[in-house]
């Protein structure tokens, strides 16, 4: 195949560098530093969530709603105290139980924390199940306070709301406390 003639060639010549041109002036751009110190310019709005960070929906209530606390309210008898549940570690929560005293004196007390609503009503409060409790500790029949470590939260429901005190013997409430964001 012989060349193209005159005019023709220099076109094709023209384009050729110009097109060769536009690739090394876009490469030369894109390997100019930018103030992030990334030789490749970040979008100002990422499309998609980055790799590296996970959406907080995603994590348990343990990772994201800790620390909470309430008051203990009687349900079942005379039930007092106030309940703390804070973060210890990656993998673990502590629940303070404080100022407890209940009528109940002979037996130990298990102690839950559940998906269920802590609701007063009237003098008493009454318990509104959702799921099931958990049990994560005792509160001794003589204590006026209590610290239960839960070295592993992932045996919780996905959200806390309360934590119940029972009596051991019979498993009946006695009381609760709807445990809220602490303030």
């Amino acid at each position: 195949m012989s060349p193209a003639p005159g005019p023709m060639r220099t076109t094709w010549i023209a384009t050729g560098v110009s097109v060769v041109a536009g690739v090394v002036a876009v490469s030369v751009l894109l390997s100019v530093p930018v103030p992030t110190g990334r030789t490749t310019p970040e979008p100002l709005v990422r499309a998609t969530p980055s790799a590296t960070s996970t959406p907080l929906v995603d994590q348990p209530w343990y990772r994201t709603s800790l620390p909470v606390d309430g008051d203990l309210v009687s349900i079942g008898a005379h039930t007092v105290g106030h309940v703390t549940v804070t973060r210890t570690g990656e993998q673990a929560i502590r629940v303070t139980i404080t100022g407890f005293d209940t009528d109940l004196a002979e037996a130990d007390m298990r102690v839950q924390l559940t998906g269920g609503d802590v609701v007063p009503a009237g003098r008493r409060a009454e318990w509104i199940p959702l799921g099931d409790p958990v049990e994560v500790g005792v509160i001794s029949h003589d204590a006026t306070g209590a610290v239960i470590d839960v070295r592993v939260p992932q045996i919780l429901p996905p959200a806390v709301h309360s934590l119940l005190v029972l009596d051991w013997n019979t498993a009946t409430i006695m009381g609760g406390a709807e445990l809220l964001p602490a303030r």
